[in-house]
């Protein structure tokens, strides 16, 4: 099979091309950061981080205020993001594994429909590779052209490829301001919406921070640790030390908003703002010393709640904030929905563009989140992640209960709206009994919907695969 048609194969499967009118569809930018925590904006609970202009964009558009990663570790939900299917579907169950070759993803059907469609940033998705170079054909999953790398956080240096192998970079001592990969990474993009702002264009952001290292540019380290107040849930013995890495962090967030400030300038500038999706979310968010625990890929909120803000004049109702229920793979069919593209059959997620564009929002009563998906149940614990063995969590408008190692044993369940920092743990208390039970129910019936083997382990993705066009 050539590459045209495996591509078009693997972009339309079951869907059908009745679909909106050319004209009416619009370009979408696609913004990811990586460990951006929903609470970290000018708009968040994070009250001293300083970010004006997401302020804006989500200002004038949908700023959801219930969305969660479906996998809080960046290979697994970036591939939830990708496919709109769960970590246990596709066998992206940790860091460093490929995406499996037969997986339908969202920039083939926006290709196949005749989308100009560009890759930016971190990947991710190809293996082991550091920085790895993703070369041309299917390891792209649709994006026609492609400047960034597999994997690494190289923020101070020159990283990465351009799109036929080169180097993306170079180190450059007479240049006026010190490379700083999200300015190159902004510069890229806004270069590819230019060339092709008479459409349509499907353009990827990826940018690396405010992932570690917490060391934003010069112009943006600007946060003393002493000016930082961590979240109640911060242990007293943890306090000093999430100050300090609340500083470097506010600091990279701090750098990306300007980055946006950028972006929304140019689409302003260039009359590209009516006819452009912006889409902003993040993969998963950061601990930050929250329970005693840094990083991700648990399910307490500052690691499992992400921002999405989604942005279309004329057609998303500016300063809405929809409460309806989402995760990372109902991204994709929400997405393919607001540019009039056709419905997969493949994804697991659910179109949501009702929620955002002013009509009656979908009944959503639960979603469903996993983590340590290929982990034993007897996994040795570590600093980062002291709670042991996978987990799985269901989420409603009130409640949150988690379960580990098996459906038997609830872990942990929260009132979020009486307890929105998850600090009274009401697992053993018998006047919630009923209401717990309730939960595990439905947690089971995820399970059986999208045929989680948990408590088994799934078998997780291969490292390569042969090339399906070779």
């Amino acid at each position: 099979m050539d590459r045209r048609s495996f591509l078009a194969s693997a972009a339309l499967g079951a869907g059908s091309l009745a679909q909106a009118a050319p004209a009416e569809r619009p370009n979408l930018l696609f913004v990811l950061a990586d460990q951006w925590r929903s609470s970290a904006f000018g708009f968040g609970s994070d009250a001293v981080v300083r970010t004006p202009h997401f302020d804006r964009l989500a200002a004038q558009g949908a700023n959801w205020k219930r969305a969660y990663a479906s996998n809080p570790v960046c290979t697994p939900n970036r591939a939830c993001i990708l496919t709109g299917r769960y970590s246990h579907q596709t066998g992206m169950i940790r860091n460093d594994l490929q995406l499996p070759p037969g997986e339908t993803c969202w920039p083939q059907v926006f290709r196949s429909a005749g989308y100009a469609t560009h890759y930016v940033g971190k990947w991710h998705m190809d293996g082991t590779g550091k920085p790895g170079f993703v070369p041309p054909g299917w390891r792209r999953r649709g994006f026609e052209t492609f400047e960034g790398f597999n994997r690494g956080h190289v923020y101070h240096r020159p990283w990465g490829f351009g799109d036929s192998g080169a180097p993306l970079a170079v180190s450059d001592e007479t240049a006026s301001e010190p490379y700083y990969e999200p300015a190159l990474q902004t510069d890229l993009a806004i270069d590819f919406m230019r060339r092709h702002g008479d459409g349509p264009f499907a353009c990827y952001l990826s940018w690396g921070p405010p992932h570690t290292p917490f060391r934003p540019p010069r112009s943006h380290d600007l946060y003393e640790p002493g000016e930082i107040v961590p979240r109640a849930n911060v242990p007293a013995a943890h306090r000093k030390r999430a100050m300090k890495e609340l500083a470097g962090y506010y600091g990279l967030c701090e750098s990306l908003d300007h980055q946006m400030g950028r972006i929304i300038s140019f689409l302003d500038e260039t009359g590209l703002a009516g006819s452009t999706l912006v889409i902003f979310t993040s993969d998963h968010g950061e601990l930050a010393g929250s329970h005693g625990m840094y990083r991700k890929g648990q399910p307490e909120d500052e690691s499992l709640h992400v921002p999405l803000v989604m942005r279309l004049p004329g057609r998303i109702p500016a300063g809405s904030e929809p409460r309806t229920l989402a995760t990372s793979v109902d991204l994709m069919p929400t997405l393919l929905s607001l540019c009039g593209l056709p419905e997969q059959q493949s994804c697991s997620g659910r179109d949501l563009s009702a929620a955002v564009l002013g009509h009656e929002a979908p009944a959503v009563e639960s979603v469903c989140c996993e983590g340590k998906v290929g982990n034993s149940p007897d996994a040795p614990a570590s600093d980062n992640s002291p709670h042991q063995g996978p987990w799985r969590t269901i989420v409603t408008q009130r409640y949150k209960l988690t379960v580990r190692s098996d459906f038997a044993t609830v872990r942990n369940f929260f009132d979020l709206q009486e307890d929105p920092h998850e600090m009274r743990n009401l697992a053993g208390h018998a006047e919630f009994r009923s209401e717990r039970d309730v939960h595990l129910d439905e947690l089971r019936r995820w399970a059986a919907r999208t045929g989680d083997p948990f408590p088994s382990r799934p078998v997780p993705a291969k490292a390569l695969y042969p090339d399906p066009e070779g």
